[in-house]
């Protein structure tokens, strides 16, 4: 377990860069809990607080870049395809093309704080024919938000999260293992009911 930790020192930005990227693509892969360690670690002074800004920043926009321009050129086929990657998106749809159709750039804005939202937000903002200056402008606004909140937090409340790592660390290795089943657990919880959904209204 000392090996991991060190590990994630000498790796952790390109962790970092690798989980928001992935979730940016809508797999069922939470960034945040990384974040709040990266946080931790910068208040430990093994991490660089401003390079994890930018980290997250670059991975954020090159994930939503995809999204946009795919939503922007091909339109309501992107929809489908994030539908069945993402577990997510079936439960948020509507409410966010709700949201787009009157507050495009308030939408992509705030979308990373929105469970679901981030994924079907940049081809919302394709489809919608905002412009990529301005939905750079907004996405990169929102994207640096959310960043510093994650990390910010994570720093504030470093002594928390360390004594939750130490805990882990002790357990061991098993720990790891729980926390692997559970999130497969879960994601095929999410799974079973948008299947469950989707039979009742076919």
């Amino acid at each position: 377990m000392l090996e991991t930790g060190q590990f994630l020192t000498r790796h952790s930005l390109p962790l970092v860069f690798g989980v928001v990227f992935v979730e940016q693509l809508g797999l069922p892969l939470p960034s945040l809990p990384w974040l709040l360690a990266a946080g931790a670690l910068s208040a430990a002074g093994k991490f660089n607080f401003l390079l994890g800004l930018g980290t997250t920043l670059v991975a954020c926009l090159a994930a939503d870049a995809i999204w946009f321009y795919l939503g922007k050129y091909r339109g309501s086929q992107m929809l489908g395809m994030i539908s069945r990657i993402s577990l997510k998106l079936h439960s948020c749809l509507r409410r966010t093309q709700n949201l787009f159709a009157k507050y495009t750039l308030i939408g992509v804005l705030i979308s990373k704080f929105l469970p679901g939202m981030s994924t079907v937000a940049p081809p919302l903002a394709g489809m919608c024919g905002l412009s990529a200056a301005r939905f750079f402008l907004a996405d990169g606004a929102g994207s640096m938000l959310y960043a510093g909140c994650s990390l910010g937090v994570g720093y504030l409340f470093s002594h928390q999260i360390r004594q939750i790592w130490q805990g882990i660390t002790k357990i061991g290795g098993g720990a790891f293992i729980l926390l692997i089943g559970v999130a497969v657990l879960y994601a095929a919880y999410k799974y079973c009911l948008r299947r469950r959904g989707k039979n009742w209204l076919a």
